[in-house]
């Protein structure tokens, strides 16, 4: 486990000003340009880092570098899918900022009410780059997001989603491996060759150099096993946006992905039961996202259902390529 990857050291204080003034300017020009607000917000985002930077060293947590690194991914591949089925990437882009930071907030907030005795208070609940956010959180918020974009700038909700769901599943994939470097999420015991020992989450303390006093016995990575099968659903989905079939009405892409995930995490909760994942009414053999997997599933089955023998209208939204 590498939880911290680096500490950076702290930049002079006189490097500030210079590098907040390059920043806005540079933010300004490119959103002037490019008719977008985000680089503005990129560019007040690198202003408060330089700030920070020059007030302490920087510490860079491997859990939030690779969550923000497959959020950067999976914005790329929505604002390549915008642009081959001609809608201006633009919209993905402004879409982003706000995606992420409710997204964000709703896991965190999600993962307090499954596991209320991890809250310490304010000033912990907003260190997220050292883990606890629960993903279903992102499925209450993210919906809520692009529903406020779908009607603002009049885009069909199904179809906007259809835009961002090929590529999640590899920001999924990769966030997970996040989690393995944390050292958060793992699964129950075993005594297979690639069974790995990680802190104990509910003893975390360290000693003098950094190293955890309390590990778990050989477990599982279930981390790695989401991100294998991330991947797995990331190339089935992404080859389906090709496909007539599955873009028979907006929304199917959509569906498929929610359906997808609830699949894999069913599966996934397996390997955590008992360990980090909360048994659902007290059973052993089902926890609460096992449980919510399986509402999840019958609510996008019967939606996926009722769409696919709803009379269609004359224009359909069929793949170019």
């Amino acid at each position: 486990m590498r939880p911290i990857l680096a500490v950076i050291p702290a930049l002079p204080s006189s490097f500030l000003l210079p590098a907040v003034i390059l920043s806005l300017l540079l933010g300004g020009a490119i959103a002037f340009k490019t008719r977008n607000s985000v680089p503005i917000a990129l560019g007040a985002g690198i202003a408060v880092l330089a700030f920070l930077w020059t007030r302490g060293p920087i510490t860079l947590h491997s859990y939030g570098l690779f969550l923000v690194l497959g959020f950067f991914l999976s914005t790329t591949l929505a604002c390549l899918e915008a642009k081959r089925r001609g809608y201006d990437p633009n919209v993905l882009l402004d879409l982003a900022m706000p995606l992420l930071l409710v997204s964000v907030v709703c896991c965190r907030i999600l993962y307090f009410i499954i596991y209320p005795n991890q809250w310490q208070g304010i000033r912990e609940a907003l260190q997220i780059w050292n883990g606890g956010l629960s993903f279903h959180g992102a499925l209450i918020g993210a919906p809520a997001v692009i529903a406020y974009y779908s009607w603002s700038r009049k885009i069909p909700f199904g179809t906007l989603g259809d835009l961002i769901a090929p590529g999640a599943f590899l920001g999924y994939a990769i966030g997970r491996i996040g989690c393995f470097m944390n050292g958060c999420c793992y699964g129950h015991a075993c005594d297979l060759p690639w069974a790995v020992s990680f802190p104990d989450e509910n003893n975390r303390a360290v000693d003098g150099a950094g190293h955890f006093l309390h590990m778990t016995p050989p477990s599982h990575p279930a981390q790695l096993y989401s991100t294998f099968m991330g991947i797995i659903l990331f190339a089935v989905i992404w080859r389906m946006r090709l496909m007539p079939r599955f873009n028979r009405f907006p929304g199917q892409l959509t569906l498929l992905f929610f359906g997808f995930y609830a699949l894999e995490r069913f599966i996934m909760e397996i390997f955590r039961n008992g360990a980090t994942a909360p048994l659902a009414f007290g059973l052993s053999w089902l926890t609460q996202a096992q449980f919510a997997s399986i509402v999840g599933l019958v609510v996008v089955g019967a939606i996926y259902g009722f769409m696919l023998r709803r009379p269609r209208p004359g224009a359909q939204l069929v793949s170019s390529g």
